[in-house]
């Protein structure tokens, strides 16, 4: 992807919040406020205009003298004045190129929405903005500048005390432009949190866009495909736990640019995590990848027979962190709740656009129109907690399609596919998963004795959990 732009035309709206209204939301040390500094900087040393770049910080107290050093007027962070520079003074310009960059807390709705979390938002009012409909705006008849750069630095996971009616500011929209190209680059993927490098003061990714453009500057704009395939080569070596992602909205005049798909098309029901923390299990994550890459079907058994040991959380954290590997979606099914035909077609009527399946047919023949009618692309289905294989075979694709199935089961009855066998934890990672369930300071001042309970509970994660849950009670001690 190669854009033709002119300095003069380009513009920059750069947003770095580490200080919010809600002081629990504070980011310890900061970063954010100072790697949006550095991008408006980049974008000055390429030639845009002081005047076209909107720069929107909020900064911890111990970093206000970046705001006072820096040569560009800073703006509040807030949701009200960052909708208003969209409305009111971005979308009144023509221009050539618009860079968005963000970094800043984040985070996924209950309708799979990304929203970007403002300045003054509190867990009374979480004032944000809504990434998916801004990027909509930027792309319609109802905005001047032709093509647009979008860098999030900021988490895509869920959180469990989120309301479930976020309200935010949703920006109004017109018809597509034919003319217009959107390039969006995304710290993580859904389920991920964005990683601070608290020693350097930066975002772990906005470090490797910084690094990535830098090297990019013999031209401008950069090349945003090299730029985030970089960034990404980058990441997998850094081991975070966080994969940055990207997609691109092609023009329509029939270019043949690369394009990864836009994680807010890929229609899923994936559960939401359980997992305070999710440890001991990266090699297993690996070999299940693998093993559905050579298998149509894989099952996640239980080695202990005796349950806890984690199975439908590998199959959470795989299906989160392999969406973008199935553009077809991600559908989860619950033997031991509704019908799972009727999960089947609801899942594709809920997701799917023109999916109808025909009233009169039985439900076996509405299972057969879902096979034949699902969106194009690799699929997973995700069968959690299957007790006995009588339970699903009669709704199993057929051998060799572009389905992939993962089947959870504790008792493996009847189940003949290739296993992944789950067991306990390494007493390394037990203790760690302890040691984040209670807090450091009290699994450090009785090492020895939670080293034990670990091996009580035979390194099993819901023994941990339950030994947590009991020990956190008032007045209680692990022993």
């Amino acid at each position: 992807m190669q854009l033709t732009a002119k300095p003069e035309r380009t513009y920059g709206l750069v947003v770095g919040i580490e200080k919010y209204h809600e002081p629990q939301w504070n980011v310890l040390g900061g970063g954010q406020a100072e790697d949006a500094l550095r991008f408006a900087r980049w974008l000055c040393g390429c030639g845009v205009p002081q005047g076209n770049i909107r720069l929107c910080l909020s900064s911890l107290p111990e970093n206000d003298h970046l705001v006072g050093e820096c040569e560009l007027t800073v703006e509040l962070a807030t949701e009200q004045n960052l909708y208003d520079i969209v409305t009111n003074f971005l979308s009144q310009k023509s221009g050539d190129l618009l860079y968005i960059f963000w970094a800043g807390h984040g985070l996924i709705s209950s309708e799979r929405e990304r929203r970007l979390i403002c300045a003054d938002a509190t867990k009374q009012s979480w004032l944000n903005l809504d990434l998916h409909s801004l990027l909509l705006l930027l792309g319609s008849d109802r905005f001047g500048i032709r093509h647009h750069v979008c860098i999030i630095d900021a988490c895509a996971n869920y959180l469990r005390e989120t309301p479930t009616n976020l309200g935010g500011k949703t920006f109004p929209s017109g018809k597509p432009r034919t003319d217009s190209q959107q390039f969006v680059l995304l710290a993580a993927r859904e389920g991920e949190t964005a990683k601070v490098n608290s020693a350097e003061k930066t975002g772990y990714f906005s470090q490797a866009v910084r690094e990535a453009l830098i090297q990019g500057n013999e031209s401008f704009p950069p090349d945003m495909l090299a730029v985030a395939e970089q960034v990404k080569q980058q990441f997998q070596s850094l081991d975070k736990k966080q994969l940055p992602t990207y997609f691109y909205y092609r023009n329509w005049d029939g270019d043949q640019e690369k394009y990864h798909y836009n994680p807010f098309d890929i229609p899923h029901n994936i559960q939401q995590s359980n997992a305070i923390k999710f440890v001991g299990r990266d090699e297993k994550l690996a070999e299940l990848h693998q093993l559905l890459k050579e298998h149509d079907v894989v099952v996640i058994s239980d080695a202990t027979e005796k349950g806890g040991v984690g199975k439908t959380e590998l199959a959470i954290q795989y299906s989160w962190q392999h969406l973008e590997d199935y553009p077809g979606g991600c559908c989860w099914l619950n033997p031991q709740g509704a019908e799972l035909g009727t999960q089947l077609v609801e899942f594709g009527m809920v997701n799917f656009l023109n999916f109808y399946p025909p009233q009169e047919l039985s439900l076996t023949g509405k299972v057969a129109y879902c096979w034949r009618n699902w969106q194009t692309g690799k699929a997973l289905l995700v069968f959690d907690d299957v007790k006995d294989w009588k339970q699903i075979k009669d709704y199993l694709p057929a051998k060799g399609s572009r389905f992939k199935v993962l089947i959870t089961s504790r008792q493996n009855t009847g189940l003949i596919y290739p296993s992944l066998p789950l067991g306990e934890l390494s007493a390394d990672a037990a203790l760690e998963l302890l040691t984040k369930l209670l807090g450091r300071d009290r699994v450090e001042g009785e090492l020895e004795f939670a080293q034990k309970l670990c091996q009580f509970v035979g390194y099993i994660p819901i023994g941990l959990y339950q030994v947590a849950a009991y020990s956190r009670e008032p007045r209680r001690v692990l022993c």
